[in-house]
């Protein structure tokens, strides 16, 4: 009696050296703007009709949104890497 075949072992999800490192640097661009939320959640009681012709609270705003950009780009980079992977991976089971 023979022995049956052993199943087709599925191929392995694996990254690449590139979107590591994309990863990693996205996730670093991501802190500024998770400090931002906290200190905008922080500073809510304070943020009233008057202080938004404040110049020093603009200056706060602009930051703020300086920071958020910069945690827009490193989501980018984290789902551009996701997206590279799969393809990546999809053209490697097709024959």
């Amino acid at each position: 009696m023979s022995d049956p075949a052993p199943p087709p072992v599925p191929p392995v999800r694996t990254f690449t050296g590139g979107q590591i490192a994309m990863i990693v640097v996205g996730v670093i661009l991501l802190l500024p703007g998770l400090c931002s939320i906290f200190f905008v959640l922080s500073m809510v009681p304070e943020i009233n009709r008057t202080s938004l012709s404040d110049p020093i609270s603009q200056m706060i705003f602009t930051l703020w949104g300086l920071c958020f950009a910069i945690s827009a780009l490193g989501a980018w980079m984290i789902v551009a890497a996701r997206k590279r992977r799969q393809a990546t991976n999809k053209e490697g089971q097709q024959p």
